[in-house]
């Protein structure tokens, strides 16, 4: 690759970077940290909800979906934007008026439980380091366009976003994904539209595609259901699952200035991704009708970017994917630091330590750090992109889904039955993810994705348990939202 790109991508990290230092000013305890004072307005609170998911998983993984499967790929992109959708239509309102700081605080007093508490933090910090880990893999990717070392391009890029995120906090992040969303917005486009003229338009990436030797076909290539509904369903539920109790989008929400705002942001936020969701995958359509079966999925988008784009607009979006990625693992840092600081160390280590206390905000910048060295060492660890991400969904989603979604609805729901359906769930989903049952000769269960099993095993804990032991105090679900 040219100079150009190298040098392009070295001014956005300065800006980037200069944008966390500015957010400092903001930062004067932990709620302007964790929650950047509960002050974002709709702008700002729909570019960080919508960055957050805007991430490698999106443009990348998207895009070897695309390469692979086709309009089929769409499914993961769609899914992120439709989940956000519901989100604020579902529980974001409902959330919000309870003006806490984590999922883990809603559980904690739904339920009247500690120990509910703990689980739900512990799971979601698996899962929140699982999903950096993919997006350190896959700025990995993106940065060895451009010659960098793979192991050292990891490492630079998880050193950027955990210093200015240590730095700056939700304030930082927040601002800085603004920016991101930006140049995603417009790399990202580029990207797709000179990749299909490049390919000769949708007419000569059919004419590519039916050159090669494809098992299901041209038409169920260009066909959105082409690759199978239990390809679409498995890339569509977990994310879905997982964004209604994912940390990272609760913070977002935690932090609009008003429940009103916090729906609003999460719907559109939600209908932007939907409508920029064909783009990674037509780029991964392009390059399988440029390079054939000559190339792996995995480095059919590098490829595009070295091979075919002019160096100004590899540049461009090179600069895209990498702040696509920096969003979603900036937000993914947060959402870990304040389980360490709020749901762990303020609960179970100092018990009514005070939140705002300056020691409290340096422990939040040190989580920050920590969680963020695990995270490269996942990403050094594992090869999958999308594959990694849906196995952190169903981790924590299996187990959790039920307790926080029912517990909004449902007063019945106790400690015990949520303790019973976060571990059951939890269990039959890891278990169905790492082969150890099979679920497919299942009567009834057999064609749905692991997660969907584990959160039926869930719900039937849930219900069964809370129904067969005491019901919960009046006061531990008066403030239900």
């Amino acid at each position: 690759m040219p100079d150009l790109p190298l040098i392009i991508l070295a001014a956005y990290f300065l800006v980037i970077f200069g944008v966390g230092v500015y957010a400092t000013r903001f930062i004067g305890d932990t709620t302007d940290f964790l929650l950047a004072g509960r002050r974002l307005g709709l702008p700002l609170a729909t570019a960080t909800l919508c960055a957050t998911h805007f991430g490698g998983g999106f443009v990348m993984g998207s895009g070897e979906w695309g390469f692979e499967h086709g309009l089929t790929g769409i499914a993961y992109a769609a899914g992120v934007g439709l989940s956000l959708v519901v989100l604020g239509l579902v529980a974001a309102r409902r959330m919000r008026r309870l003006a806490m700081f984590t999922v883990p605080d809603y559980l904690g007093l739904r339920y009247g439980s500690e120990a509910v508490r703990l689980l739900g933090s512990l799971l979601s910090l698996v899962a929140i380091v699982g999903i950096i880990g993919a997006q350190v893999w896959a700025a990995q990717g993106a940065l060895s366009i451009v010659g960098l070392d793979p192991t050292w391009a990891a490492i630079a890029a998880t050193l950027l976003f955990i210093v200015y995120t240590a730095l700056s906090g939700l304030w930082g992040v927040t601002l800085t994904d603004a920016v991101q969303l930006a140049i995603v917005f417009i790399g990202v486009p580029v990207a797709a539209v000179m990749a299909v003229n490049e390919a000769g338009g949708m007419t000569g990436i059919r004419a590519g595609i039916d050159s090669l030797d494809l098992s299901a076909g041209t038409d169920a290539y260009f066909s959105p259901l082409g690759a199978g509904l239990g390809l679409v369903l498995a890339a569509v539920v977990p994310t879905m699952m997982y964004t209604l109790i994912g940390q990272d989008f609760y913070q977002r929400l935690f932090a609009a200035r008003n429940e009103r705002i916090a729906s609003r942001a999460a719907i559109l936020a939600g209908a932007l991704l939907v409508l920029f969701a064909a783009f990674p995958v037509l780029t991964g359509m392009a390059a399988r009708a440029l390079f054939g079966d000559g190339v792996e999925a995995s480095q059919a988008i590098p490829q595009l970017i070295s091979e075919v784009l002019p160096a100004s607009a590899a540049a461009i979006v090179i600069a895209a994917i990498i702040g696509a990625i920096m969003s979603t693992a900036d937000s993914l840092l947060m959402a870990g630091a304040s389980h360490v600081t709020n749901d762990l160390y303020a609960r179970f280590i100092e018990p009514g330590a005070d939140m705002d206390s300056r020691r409290m905000l340096r422990l939040s910048r040190m989580a920050t750090v920590a969680i963020g060295v695990l995270a490269l060492w996942m990403a050094l660890a594992f090869e999958a992109i999308i594959d990694l991400l849906l196995m952190s969904y169903t981790l924590y989603a299996a187990g959790v889904f039920i307790p926080v979604v029912l517990g909004l609805y449902w007063r019945r729901g106790n400690a015990a039955g949520a303790i019973a359906a976060i571990l059951g769930g939890s269990g039959v989903g890891v278990a169905g993810e790492l082969a150890l049952i099979d679920f497919s000769g299942v009567p009834l269960i057999g064609g749905f994705p692991v997660i969907v099993v584990g959160a039926m095993a869930s719900v039937l804990l849930y219900v069964a348990v809370s129904l067969s032991t005491p019901a919960p105090a009046e006061a531990q679900v008066r403030e239900n939202p």
